[in-house]
């Protein structure tokens, strides 16, 4: 075994940018109710992922959502994504999410845990699950409060649970108006349990408008 060379990472620098619109299905409080309807957020977005020259496209997606608020602390959804990937096969995945949310002074810390269903091949990552978790701080007037995040990927296949990556995130959002705000983060990204992984530093950008404040 020591003869063996032992595959190093390889190291990538990558773009992520998208647009997302966030809203609550007003035309349903017919039938669910106001205050059930104020409970619900609808998202979408349209993303796009470079490969390591920032204008070469690797990845172009775009997500499907609800959350419901279920207490003060207490979050839950579902997302669904399609992703058209210019060098492979496109790749589709459906999830569910829990979260959990608290404010201790200044800071809001929140727990969340996704389950993740790939649609791929049996033996394949097909089911996943993250556990993330999540820390911002209020810096009084400061309009670019700091946000931190750790999130880990475990694979549930025929080996069982095994650890399969981590990302880091660090970042900040710029709220200008009552409904716009502005995102900058960098991600960094480690795979596990392949034999060459992959190791990414990624500068996130993205927009996102609230409709419900428009």
């Amino acid at each position: 075994m020591r003869a063996q060379d032992a595959a190093r990472p390889v190291v990538r620098q990558e773009l992520w940018t998208s647009i997302g619109l966030q809203g609550r299905p007003t035309f349903l409080e017919n039938w669910i109710g106001k205050s059930t309807v104020k409970r619900i957020k609808t998202t979408g977005e349209v993303g796009y992922r470079s490969a390591d020259s920032f204008f070469a496209g690797r990845q172009y997606y775009f997500d499907l959502g609800a959350d419901y608020k279920v207490s003060d602390h207490i979050t839950v959804g579902s997302e669904f994504r399609y992703a058209i990937r210019t060098s492979e096969e496109d790749r589709q995945r459906l999830g569910g999410k829990f979260q959990y949310e608290l404010e201790l002074g200044r800071a809001d810390i929140a727990y969340r845990l996704t389950y993740q269903h790939n649609f791929r091949d049996f033996g394949e990552v097909r089911e996943v699950f993250r556990n993330k978790l999540i820390a911002k701080y209020n810096i009084g007037d400061w309009k670019f409060d700091p946000e931190f995040s750790a999130e880990f990927f475990s694979w549930a296949g025929y080996q069982g649970l095994s650890y399969i990556g981590v990302r880091y995130k660090l970042g900040t959002e710029y709220d200008f108006g009552k409904a716009h705000a502005i995102g900058l983060s960098i991600v960094h990204d480690r795979e596990r349990m392949v034999y060459a992984p992959e190791y990414r530093f990624i500068l996130a950008i993205d927009y996102g408008i609230k409709l419900y404040k428009l």
